[in-house]
């Protein structure tokens, strides 16, 4: 007596545009950690602080 279990499939959400699916972007990227917009955002200080202003201001 075998039971199949069933996976769940998690898409990894977009930090950049909340809501959508990480890989909408481009059709090679996985998730947030191999996403180059992701990658420049966090890494170019003053994008960084207008992403985390625009983030506030949703809320």
């Amino acid at each position: 007596m075998s039971e199949t279990k069933t996976r769940r499939v998690i898409e990894a959400k977009c930090p950049i545009r909340p809501g959508d699916v990480c890989n909408l972007c481009q059709l090679d990227v996985t998730g947030p950690q191999d996403c180059p917009l992701v990658y420049l955002v966090r890494s170019d200080p003053d994008l960084q602080e207008e992403w985390i202003a625009q983030r506030r201001q949703a809320r």
